[in-house]
């Protein structure tokens, strides 16, 4: 009898021990649920703040700006939620409800600066363009700002157009230079072409459209030798020809 009831409470202690044991494994999977929930919400805040930090100094509007922001200020409230008492993500989310406060930045008001190099400014079109569709991205998101979605993608695309423009026009002074003048025609052609596209244009297609028009009427020797005013712009920072701009990419 003795033994029985030491047979029952070893069965007892054994029972307690495996349901303890599945009870804290069952707390730590859902605090490391948790972390990796709080660990994508701040990944995703993260790289949004690093691409509105690397846009600083290209004027691509003050909508985009604003979604940029609103995005990474839906993450960090999503993040605080779930760990309220991080003081980082609460110190964060505070400074981005500061800026939402004002958006509008004297970047906006200038010019595309234009790279003086053919190669940096490909790499300028195809951040734009990555730009573009990472703010289309969301239209899927129902908490975002959906009517600034348009408008902001659409200045992008001004800038884009604005550049590969401006690519045209400096390949054909290149292969003016390099006397291949069947290439430098085919160029102009294209950045015209692309000019004419634009029912009403800004100041600044413009100007590259007469300026156009002056390289294309101008003998070739004259065409190589002019000055344009994409080429007196305001210096291309050399680091925003890294493509990291958008950096390193994790999937959740």
């Amino acid at each position: 009898m003795e033994s029985f009831s030491t047979i029952l409470i070893i069965f007892a202690v054994l029972v307690v021990s495996v349901v303890g044991l599945a009870v804290i494994q069952k707390r730590e999977q859902a605090k490391a649920r948790l972390r990796q929930q709080v660990a994508k919400y701040r990944y995703r805040a993260n790289e949004t703040a690093n691409i509105l930090d690397n846009f600083s100094n290209i004027p691509i509007g003050e909508g985009a700006r604003r979604l940029l922001l609103q995005y990474i200020q839906l993450n960090l409230s999503a993040a605080n939620n779930l760990a309220p008492s991080d003081p980082l993500i609460a110190r964060n989310l505070a400074s981005v409800k500061q800026q939402m406060q004002n958006t509008q930045s004297d970047v906006d008001k200038q010019r595309l600066a234009i790279p003086p190099d053919l190669e940096q400014l490909r790499v300028l079109i195809k951040h734009l363009s990555r730009l573009g569709k990472y703010l289309m991205q969301f239209k899927k998101i129902r908490s975002m700002n959906s009517p600034l979605i348009l408008p902001a993608v659409n200045k992008i695309m001004l800038l884009i157009s604005e550049a590969k423009i401006c690519a045209y026009i400096q390949q054909a002074k290149t292969a003016l230079l390099q006397h291949n003048y069947v290439n430098a025609q085919r160029d102009f052609q294209i950045a015209q072409q692309m000019l004419n596209k634009f029912s009403q244009k800004n100041s600044r297609l413009e100007a590259l459209e007469i300026e156009l028009k002056k390289l294309v009427k101008s003998t070739p020797q004259e065409a190589a030798k002019r000055s344009l005013s994409i080429e007196t712009e305001s210096e291309w920072d050399a680091n925003e020809e890294n493509d990291n701009i958008f950096g390193p990419k994790k999937k959740w």
